[in-house]
């Protein structure tokens, strides 16, 4: 008897994973489709708007955690994180798994106004100003790096290069790359906390891609290129101008022990509200809006 018991009991656990499993999946793929045709929400009309966010809310009930018996993680439903370890006991961790967040994602939706109005802007000048991708890069180590790729039409490769579906890893994408380096700290512990604390260490435009028709005029196909046509090349194609921001805002940190350690003034954080291998949901308390990221696609060897 103890054994059917053990054997039900094994079937019904099974059971209810697979239906976390399906429940799950419906979730990730109706926040896709709300997001889909939006642009980044930059054209969400109020609908799609209340649709995205009625499908992120469902998505973050399922809460990424760590199964006891394997070191692995999985979702959970019911958003509390619990598990159980090798004695039934129950075990609850839900901060972040950082080896999970490390890697590079690629920006999918937001409703913060800042990133709104750069998107806008672009869609508003007749095809003069592109803009690219939008990713945040995280390391194990703490470490954070945003980027913006923007074009200039008839002066820059298309800034969107990176993100057809025939680039490569090792694409980088068209026009002049914007990144923000930051190191970030998880408050509250790497045990329960999902709340970053960021302090930004430098900004930099970098990474220039130039037009066929700008490099055609810098030194012409047909004629020999000289000194200087290759250090005019050269030097557009090292292009790199950096500003330390050792004294920048540190994002949700105390401010006096801040200070101390040379930073400015807190002006929010930024929580992590849902993680698994392919999807991030952030939000930003202090600046205010959701970012919703999809992994970018692994180099294969």
């Amino acid at each position: 008897m103890r054994r059917g018991a053990v054997l039900a009991a094994t079937a019904n656990a099974t059971a209810t994973s697979s239906t976390k499993t399906e429940q799950l999946l419906c979730a990730k793929q109706t926040l896709s489709e709300a997001c889909s045709g939006t642009f980044r929400g930059s054209v969400a009309s109020h609908s799609e708007r209340a649709a995205v966010e009625e499908a992120q809310v469902a998505l973050e009930r399922f809460t990424t955690v760590l199964r006891a018996t394997d070191g692995e993680w999985e979702a959970a439903a019911d958003g509390t994180g619990a598990t159980t370890d090798a004695d039934g006991a129950s075990k609850t961790r839900s901060g972040l798994n950082l080896n999970l967040l490390a890697g590079k994602w690629r920006l999918i939706w937001t409703n913060a106004g800042d990133v709104l109005s750069v998107l806008q802007l672009a869609r508003r000048s007749f095809g003069l100003l592109e803009i690219g991708d939008i990713t945040q890069s995280f390391t194990v180590d703490g470490k954070i790096t945003n980027e913006i790729r923007i074009g200039v039409f008839g002066t820059t490769q298309p800034a969107t290069r990176g993100g057809q579906n025939n680039a490569t890893a090792n694409d980088a994408g068209g026009g002049v790359a914007l990144k923000v380096d930051a190191n970030f700290s998880v408050m509250g512990g790497k045990t329960n906390g999902r709340t970053l604390a960021l302090t930004f260490n430098s900004a930099r435009l970098t990474e220039l891609k130039i037009s066929d028709l700008v490099e055609t005029l810098v030194a012409p196909a047909l004629l020999p290129r000289g000194g200087i046509n290759h250090q005019i090349l050269l030097a557009l194609r090292e292009f790199d101008v950096m500003v330390n921001l050792g004294d920048a805002v540190a994002i949700g940190r105390d401010g006096d022990s801040n200070r101390k350690k040379g930073g400015g003034a807190p002006v929010g954080s930024y929580h992590i509200t849902y993680l698994d291998h392919d999807t991030l949901i952030g939000r930003a308390n202090g600046a205010g809006g959701t970012f919703i990221f999809a992994r970018e696609a692994r180099e294969s060897h």
